[in-house]
């Protein structure tokens, strides 16, 4: 008699992976240690190699899963406000919501620095995630002539706002964060 269920196995490791997404949201790469994250799943450490290779394929595995969160957020922003979707999820990227809760919202800002330092296979899943956050993206973007073209005017458009939230999150100033966050709202005028 089968002590776990078929699909235990798969269960185990999304939990691993969901566990691991949510720390790096917060912390960065160095939030997801290993024993960690395995002893807040109810695991054992020497249960983890069942999983996973070592703890770059974790990685590997939690960074896709962020950028399809953030990809599925934007299929769903598109389905539920048509032309406007662009508007609305500008609207949310640089709100103070946003800025305020890092266990949502887009995980550029809090990767891009650790990414940079970042090598193999985790920098490879960092730019494949980006790559098809920003195609999804540009969908959205009105009036491109071609969907290359749509696609490069998304990847700026990232860049432009989570460099702005990145900013906004560190500014100890609140006020002035806010301000920042609106000030670049209005002049992305989208």
């Amino acid at each position: 008699m089968a002590r776990y269920s078929p699909d235990h196995k798969e269960k185990t490791r999304n939990a691993i992976i969901e566990a691991s997404a949510a720390r790096m949201r917060v912390g960065g790469l160095d939030a997801v240690g290993v024993a960690g994250i395995m002893a807040e799943c109810g695991l054992t450490h020497g249960g983890f190699y069942a999983h996973f290779a070592s703890r770059e394929a974790l990685l590997v595995a939690a960074i896709e899963r962020l950028f399809d969160k953030a990809i599925d957020g934007i299929a769903r922003s598109q389905e539920k406000y048509g032309e406007t979707a662009l508007s609305r999820y500008v609207d949310f990227y640089l709100s103070p919501r946003h800025r305020d809760d890092l266990a949502i919202g887009c995980p550029i800002p809090v990767l891009a620095a650790d990414i940079s330092r970042a090598g193999g296979e985790v920098k490879l899943a960092f730019d494949k995630g980006l790559d098809r956050l920003a195609d999804q993206l540009g969908q959205a973007m009105p009036q491109a002539a071609s969907r290359s073209a749509a696609k490069k005017a998304a990847l700026a458009l990232l860049g432009e706002m989570a460099g702005v939230l990145g900013l906004s999150r560190a500014m100890g100033d609140q006020k002035q964060s806010a301000e920042l966050l609106s000030g670049k709202r209005k002049a992305l005028a989208i």
